[in-house]
């Protein structure tokens, strides 16, 4: 059973869910972000959000989208480090 919790951003709050190990570990090595190669960090960051955030609806069906509509690159790295946090810890 996923693992879920409500992670505020600048003001905003965002209902996370666990993936698999395995899932995360496949999402680092196709966007090349471990090891060496070109990485390739937003479409890393995009299925992050597509796969774990559940609330806002709008957030996880546009992922990345959503904060390139809103030129909001703080909100980004920062959800996404929460989502890394989240997934790596035993909360």
């Amino acid at each position: 059973m996923a693992r879920t919790k409500t992670v505020t951003v600048n003001k905003q709050d965002y209902t996370l869910q666990s993936v698999s190990p395995s899932w995360y570990l496949q999402n680092s090595d196709r966007h090349r972000m471990t090891g060496s190669g070109t990485k390739d960090t937003a479409g890393y960051m995009d299925e992050l959000i597509k796969n774990c955030v559940i609330e806002p609806a709008e957030v996880r069906q546009k992922g990345i989208a959503f904060f390139d509509d809103a030129e909001d690159l703080v909100s980004l790295t920062e959800l996404v480090g929460a989502i890394e946090t989240f997934l790596k810890s035993r909360e």
